[in-house]
């Protein structure tokens, strides 16, 4: 038997020769009932469109590529807020070019919160289990996930090519100023997870 997470690479898999009825695919679970009820957002947070990643701080995760990114939208978004969530000290050197690239792009609303317990964040800003969209690059199973694999729930967010600066902004805007398809693609990934 040979095992994928998700139905693309189960397709590279048989085009790399692997007969097809010896592959399943064991999708990554979530539990869904561990993230009911998060926190959401306090009376002062409400004036933020928060966008955030839970991720390490390094260079295969391409955070530059985001702030970048986040500086742009944020000439046209003001009320926009970035959260950078995950451990910094995997590559410190990298961090620190990422904390001076805020600097020198004197972007406001950017927060590196090192490691922390993601169910105090989600539930401010994104994740399919709180019923919030999400903008990602199309690496690994993303597509997938936004797209879905036919299963009727729709766009649960937006996909980008990688490092392209430009369109990760733009989804930026686009999701902070389209409440009405925030909340829809949020649904549709609440749905998605739950299936």
């Amino acid at each position: 038997m040979v095992t994928c997470l998700y139905d693309y690479a189960r397709k590279l898999q048989i085009e790399l020769g692997c007969p097809a009825e010896k592959i399943r695919v064991t999708p990554n679970g979530i539990n869904v009932e561990a993230l009911a009820g998060l926190p959401g957002k306090t009376e002062e947070e409400q004036q933020f469109i928060n966008a955030g990643a839970v991720l390490r701080v390094t260079p295969i995760k391409d955070v530059k590529t985001m702030i970048q990114a986040f500086a742009f939208a944020k000439k046209r978004v003001k009320n926009m807020k970035l959260w950078i969530m995950g451990p910094a000290d995997e590559d410190e050197k990298y961090a620190k070019e990422c904390y001076d690239l805020v600097e020198s792009l004197g972007v406001k609303d950017v927060e590196f919160t090192g490691r922390v317990n993601v169910r105090d964040y989600l539930g401010k800003m994104e994740s399919y289990a709180a019923h919030k969209p999400v903008i990602t690059t199309d690496v690994g199973n993303c597509r997938e996930l936004i797209y879905g694999n036919e299963d009727g729930f729709g766009d649960a967010g937006i996909l980008t090519h990688i490092m392209n600066i430009e369109e990760i902004a733009h989804a930026m805007v686009n999701m902070s100023i389209n409440e009405e398809n925030r909340k829809r693609m949020g649904e549709a990934g609440y749905k998605r997870v739950n299936a």
